[in-house]
């Protein structure tokens, strides 16, 4: 083992532990003398010896130009002993390349999206750093992507090898060929693998193809560009990239010789949200354009993932789509910016949208940043998005990976990635299932939240209803008795001016016509009013039966319809799972093995019907139960939607039936107040008038040179005790009416400040109140 030990002055590594190969070099782990700190040592092979001195340099003097978290940190160049070679020191990844992260199984379809996000964030950090140094990478792949982890558990990507790399300016152009065939600009390609197009010059472009290569492998786990037969088939190959139109992010050919399949969209086995998804694949359909006047720029470039990695994920769960859904929001976003990212995902209309966080509606309208209000969300408490129309997507399952073929025979050269491509598509259905299981608590959450509400307006309808009827009531006694008061008012100044008593200077016949007037206007408009307030009330009296029914909508949902967490799919998903990966280690034992004996080759066979089996039990896992379960709980939750969203609208209706009745009740008592002010003043002219009457003495009256008989005195005596007494009557009833009016307006006040209040409440909605909090106030 001695002979594979090499060393620098202050660095040692071992020959027989290499972490990777290139052309023109070889890395190893290594460590420092002096601390014993792991490293990683470039070591150049007599090849690299072959190129010119000054290129040979290039890559010592890119490297020490860069200072950056996501390039990976030059730590020395030191000399080997005792050859004198230069080796390049740098520090260690622990975690290995991008591309084995890619290749671990569960990852085969791609990155799960906050790992995703930190590669396009740190990978374009690291380009960035590049093209600030005015320099080019020229190889960029996952395989030349580092990765680290931090002491919190979190992933850090370094860019490495710079064995290509060179300054270059924005418009210059260079025409030596560097790169991996799958990660080449078309052009490139052209030149490097298929050997035309001779003389032909490139530019700081081909860094951006690369970048769009490698971040769709790094989403879906796959190349964009595939050929059948792979990277043999180069003229297919060229034909894909070349040839594709506009905004095309893949092209695939299935069979030897046949169709492309283009595709501008990712992957539906993709683990990338709806709502990333949209942000990404504009973005790789201009990364991937082989004209260089369509693609964008770098600066272009970096704004656009700046962008993406400065917005605020909020989740939000859709029952109507039995669906998760991740909006990314930007920091200025506003309430119907929120509103239109859950209508670019679901199709439902702002306006139709009722969106709730833990039975809390809300309802905010306002221009300020819903950053600033939202409470935080999370996958497992999510906005609950409702759909005010009673309308529904059909039930779709997750997407998971095919199982490929089995075929019996024993191949020990395939059957080893044919099982790996099994082991893939396993933990594409464990992911399904946690996405079903994750759904179907979220639609017994958002049932119960439903009724909830619904119950809640329902008792708050019951209430407003009974401040409605009681007013309404009191109006109408209010009515009857100004009216009937008017009325005997005008009788009495009638008598009084038939009478022969007359008080002196009031005009008594013209008061009276008066206040007949007044009587017979006001009571006509004040009836129709009011008979209007009553045929409405009679119609929302109904409509609140109706809407009483939803205080027991949940009664008849049964939320273990759907796959429970009882029936331990997960955890017999994870039993699959490591059947599966003995399989997968056996299999690659015996490829290593080549030849099996008859013994290995009858184990072998088991192994492989052991394999076929677990894929048709997860497959039936899958399908038969979570899948069958979830798409009869959607049903379940399609039955009792359609009947409470009716009755959700039905109080909404009568929400506005009530405000209107309560504007048509305001109106009725201004009038009211209006005949009963106008009813008061001619009472008090007319008391004032007859209080300028000589009073009764002793039953006598002054006669002021009246030449009637003392009966005739008596007479007119009595007839005027009789009017005086009818007018104070009068004026008592009107008092009465003016202290019910004065009720009458102070309890209008108190129910017009609980409309304003409760219109208050709805503007302020956006202010989070738990609803136990809410019910508890």
């Amino acid at each position: 083992m001695a002979t594979n030990v090499r060393g620098s002055p202050t660095f040692v590594w071992d020959t027989s532990k290499p972490l990777g190969q290139g052309a023109t070099s070889m890395v190893y782990m290594g460590r420092n003398k002096k601390t014993g700190d792991e490293v990683a040592v470039k070591v150049f092979n007599s090849q690299s010896y072959q190129r010119p001195f000054s290129v040979q340099r290039r890559e010592f003097e890119v490297m020490q130009k860069l200072s950056h978290e996501n390039i990976v940190k030059l730590l020395a160049i030191e000399e080997e002993s005792p050859s004198r070679a230069k080796v390049i020191v740098m520090e260690f990844c622990t975690h290995g390349t991008l591309y084995n992260l890619l290749d671990m199984a569960e990852n085969n379809f791609g990155l799960a999206e906050e790992e995703f996000l930190r590669v396009l964030a740190q990978v374009t950090a690291g380009v960035k750093h590049l093209r600030d140094n005015k320099i080019i990478h020229r190889d960029i792949k996952p395989g030349n992507i580092l990765r680290s982890v931090r002491e919190d558990g979190r992933s850090v990507f370094k860019l490495t090898d710079f064995g290509a790399a060179r300054e270059l300016e924005q418009d210059e152009e260079f025409l030596s060929l560097y790169g991996t065939d799958e990660y080449l600009h078309p052009d490139m390609y052209e030149r490097a693998v298929l050997r035309k197009s001779r003389g032909k010059q490139f530019g700081v472009y081909v860094d951006l193809w690369s970048l769009g290569v490698t971040f769709y492998h790094a989403a879906t786990g796959s190349l964009p560009f595939r050929p059948f037969g792979g990277r043999k088939n180069r003229e297919t190959m060229h034909q894909i990239t070349a040839k594709k139109e506009h905004d095309v992010i893949s092209g695939v050919q299935d069979t030897h010789g046949g169709p492309i399949r283009w595709s501008k969209d990712l992957p539906p086995t993709c683990r990338l949200s709806r709502g990333l998804k949209s942000l990404i694949t504009p973005c790789l359909a201009k990364l991937l354009e082989k004209d260089q006047n369509l693609t964008m720029t770098f600066d272009d470039f970096f704004l656009r993932v700046d962008d993406i990695a400065s917005r605020t994920p909020y989740y939000a769960f859709c029952p109507s789509s039995f669906s998760l859904l991740t909006l990314y929001a930007r920091g200025r976003d506003d309430m119907s910016q929120l509103r239109q990212l859950i209508t670019d995902q679901t199709d439902i209309p702002g306006g139709a949208q009722l969106l709730m966080v833990d039975g809390k509606e809300l309802k905010d309208e306002s221009r300020e940043p819903v950053s600033s209000y939202l409470p935080h969300v999370s996958p497992e408490h999510p906005i609950f998005v409702f759909n005010k129309l009673p309308e529904f997507k059909r039930f779709i399952k997750p997407a998971v990976g095919k199982f490929p073929d089995i075929p019996p025979e024993t191949m020990v050269d395939t059957d080893y990635p044919l099982s790996k491509k099994c082991y893939a598509v396993l933990h594409s259905v464990r992911n399904a299932v946690k996405v079903i299981l994750q759904c179907n608590n979220l639609m017994n959450m958002a049932v119960k939240m439903y009724s909830n509400h619904i119950q809640h307006k329902s008792l708050e309808m019951e209430l407003s209803m009974g401040h409605v009827m009681r007013g309404c009531s009191d109006a109408r006694s209010w009515k009857e008795h100004l009216f009937s008061s008017l009325n005997t008012q005008a009788t009495l100044l009638k008598a009084l001016s038939n009478s022969n008593v007359k008080p002196p200077g009031l005009d008594v016949m013209g008061r009276a016509n008066m206040l007949q007037t007044i009587y017979q206007t006001g009571n006509r408009e004040c009836t129709q009013v009011s008979t209007s307030i009553h045929s409405k009330l009679d119609k929302a009296v109904s409509m609140l039966e109706n809407i009483k029914v939803g205080q027991t909508a949940d009664a008849g949902w049964d939320p273990s319809v759907g796959c429970m967490p009882s029936d331990r799919c997960i955890e017999k998903m994870d039993v699959l799972i490591s059947k599966m990966h003995k399989v997968v280690l056996s299999f690659k034992e015996d490829r290593s093995r080549r030849a099996l004996n008859n013994n290995d080759e009858q184990i072998h066979r088991f192994d492989k019907n052991k394999l076929k089996e677990l894929c048709i039990t997860a497959r039936t896992l899958v399908e038969d139960h979570c899948v069958n379960r979830a798409s009869m709980l959607f049903e379940a939750y399609k039955q009792f939607y359609s009947k409470v969203v009716q009755i959700h609208d039905s109080g909404e209706r009568l929400d506005a039936l009530v405000i209107d009745i309560y504007k048509q009740q305001k109106r009725l008592c201004d009038k009211l107040k209006v005949s009963g002010k106008q009813c008061a003043a001619q009472t008090e002219s007319c008391l004032s008038a007859l209080g300028q009457t000589e009073p009764v003495t002793n039953g006598e009256v002054s006669n002021h040179g009246d030449n009637g008989t003392a009966s005739s005195l008596g007479t007119r005596q009595e007839r005027l005790d009789g009017v005086l007494d009818g007018l104070q009557l009068t004026r008592s009833s009107l008092e009465e009416v003016r202290a019910l009016l004065d009720e009458n307006t102070s309890l209008m006040e108190r129910f017009s400040s609980l409309q304003d209040q409760d219109q208050g409440e709805d503007d302020k909605s956006w202010e989070y109140v738990p609803y136990q909090e809410q019910n508890a106030r």
